[in-house]
């Protein structure tokens, strides 16, 4: 099973280079499935909040709060150890699995026992509709200097970076 993680800021671009590249891979029979840390905390905001977990805007404010919170009471494995567990489960039904919301250090080393392609998605240009609080908060900034990732697609165009995705795509022999 192959492993692709997506790195970035709110607003980057991770959940699109997540679908190009789950298209491109279906476009070579490949049974792809695209997941997200977020997911477990996604659950609590749609149990305390009623939250449909797609409407927009997301309660990013208790969504940071509540990961933030998880990290603390679980020594930052929390949500690792949990994708590690799911990534058991997955390899015996897919091709590839793409995780599309990587925010942690711990998120991407965490899971090297899996030889992941790291992609790291940075887009000075987008919309930045987040409060001071959120922008300000540790999954915003806490990938700043982290620096091994396979590659880095910077302020792309949708048609780039779905050009790029198909090289990165040819290149790794996904």
């Amino acid at each position: 099973m192959k492993l692709i993680l997506i790195a970035g800021k709110a607003r980057s671009g991770k959940t699109s280079a997540a679908r190009f590249l789950k298209e491109i891979l279906e476009e070579k029979k490949e049974k792809v499935v695209i997941t997200e840390y977020s997911k477990y905390i996604k659950l609590f905001a749609k149990d305390l909040l009623g939250w449909d977990m797609v409407s927009e805007p997301k309660p990013r404010a208790f969504l940071q709060d509540m990961g933030h919170f998880v990290r603390q009471l679980k020594t930052d494995v929390y949500f690792v150890e949990r994708m590690k567990e799911d990534l058991q489960i997955y390899k015996h039904f897919v091709d590839a699995v793409i995780i599309s919301d990587v925010r942690m250090p711990r998120e991407i080393d965490g899971l090297e026992e899996f030889k992941p392609l790291k992609i790291q998605v940075i887009n000075d240009l987008a919309s930045y509709d987040l409060t001071d609080k959120e922008a300000e908060h540790e999954t915003e900034h806490a990938l700043d200097h982290y620096t091994d990732f396979d590659y880095v697609l910077k302020n792309k165009t949708e048609e780039e970076m779905y050009e790029l995705l198909k090289q990165i795509v040819k290149e790794n022999e996904l």
